[in-house]
């Protein structure tokens, strides 16, 4: 608490000594302007060009008076620019404070409407959101942290059982929804979208494990790194998904669609792949993976050794090499 209490204090201090240094310069910026602008427009000609200005005949040579009225014309004209600079460097600080009040108006409407009852409420306020982080890529993160929670509070949880006997991947829990609510779906586009992810923080990370996203729309949507432990996603739509070094283990992808994701350096120990799709797609680690009746025509990156790992049946479709190479399926 002391440590703390010294930290506060601290930080005190140095806020009230910005507020008094900034006083004091602008304090004396008005007294420069006030009495320095003025000498200097008047003495100032005769301080530059004393050579050539004669001061006792100022008033009856015309040359010399023109000297004298050129460069107080100039001297005029450098003090409207450097005010017109000082101006404009307030303007644009105003601006940016106009600005950002504008986004944390915008935001907090955003927030008001996730709170809604109504359905399409709530997509108004995804939506708001969305448009927030395109006009304000700086609260990309912020964004992207009121969705995260968004989908975990609104997406169901599926009751996943203990580790079934013999390590074998979770079933799905067919009690739960075959399609995710639209303000799920919604939301779950929003916060994948590549354009948007590559304003996030790194730090921030996907987080969806255990949550039931059955038949979710993913296309090319970005999961680079998402936690997706026991996930089900069950009939997912996840053609040309980035899930680099996603951690999908044992996530239930029964019948999903992942043709062309790309999956290196993914964890896919023991999740169930049952006759999914993932033509063209980069795989990486299979170990006990359940891939009864997926289709892996095509797979990029696909060695022996991984399937070797892997569960198949009859119906699971390999490259012909890798076909040839392990024999016959086992169960």
């Amino acid at each position: 608490m002391t440590a703390l209490y010294q930290r506060r204090a601290r930080a005190r201090r140095i806020r009230r000594l910005h507020r008094i240094g900034s006083l004091v310069l602008a304090v004396g910026g008005a007294l420069v302007l006030a009495v320095g602008l003025p000498w200097l427009v008047w003495r100032g000609p005769y301080l530059l060009d004393k050579g050539y200005i004669d001061t006792a005949t100022v008033g009856v040579d015309g040359g010399s008076a023109a000297l004298v009225t050129g460069l107080r014309t100039a001297l005029v004209a450098c003090a409207a620019a450097i005010g017109a600079g000082v101006a404009l460097v307030y303007t644009i600080r105003n601006y940016r404070l106009t600005r950002r009040g504008q986004v944390t108006d915008r935001f907090t409407k955003a927030l008001e409407r996730l709170g809604s009852d109504q359905r399409y409420v709530r997509i108004g306020g995804v939506l708001a959101l969305e448009q927030i982080v395109q006009d304000a890529p700086e609260q990309a993160t912020h964004a992207a942290q009121v969705l995260g929670h968004f989908v975990r509070d609104r997406a169901p949880t599926h009751q996943h059982p203990t580790s079934p006997p013999n390590g074998e991947p979770t079933t799905t829990d067919t009690s739960l929804p075959t399609s995710l609510e639209a303000d799920v779906q919604v939301a779950l586009t929003a916060l994948t979208r590549p354009e948007s992810r590559t304003h996030v923080d790194d730090r921030e990370k996907l987080y969806f494990a255990i949550l039931h996203l059955a038949g979710a729309v993913l296309v090319r949507a970005d999961l680079t790194d998402a936690l997706l432990t026991r996930t089900n996603l069950t009939r997912a739509d996840l053609s040309g998904a980035d899930l680099t070094s996603a951690f999908l283990r044992r996530a239930d992808l029964t019948h999903a669609f992942l043709d062309g994701a790309n999956l290196t350096g993914a964890n896919l120990a023991k999740a169930n792949l049952t006759g999914a799709s993932l033509r063209g797609a980069d795989l990486a680690n299979l170990t006990r993976t359940d891939l009864s009746g997926a289709n892996l025509t095509d797979v990029r990156g696909l060695r022996t050794e991984q399937v070797g790992s892997a569960r198949l049946n009859a119906e699971t479709v390999l490259p012909p090499d890798i076909r040839t190479a392990v024999g016959p399926s086992t169960t």
